[in-house]
């Protein structure tokens, strides 16, 4: 056996978080749409709709 080491394997390299994007109105409708063909998720897109009109009175996340 050789004395030498072994090379180690590369990392994979990590990347940033990605930067969230607002929620949208269009966000919000193909969310609640999902959730009324399952018939899951109220609370969830109740939440979408609230945070996409929020977004949209602040002047963000405006398609």
């Amino acid at each position: 056996m050789s004395d030498t080491p072994k090379s180690q394997p590369s990392q994979p390299k990590s990347q940033p978080p990605a930067k969230p994007t607002p929620m949208t109105g269009d966000d919000a409708a193909r969310i609640q749409a999902h959730a009324d063909r399952v018939r899951t998720n109220a609370d969830f897109k109740a939440r979408a709709q609230r945070a996409a009109a929020d977004n949209a009175a602040k002047g963000r996340g405006q398609n």
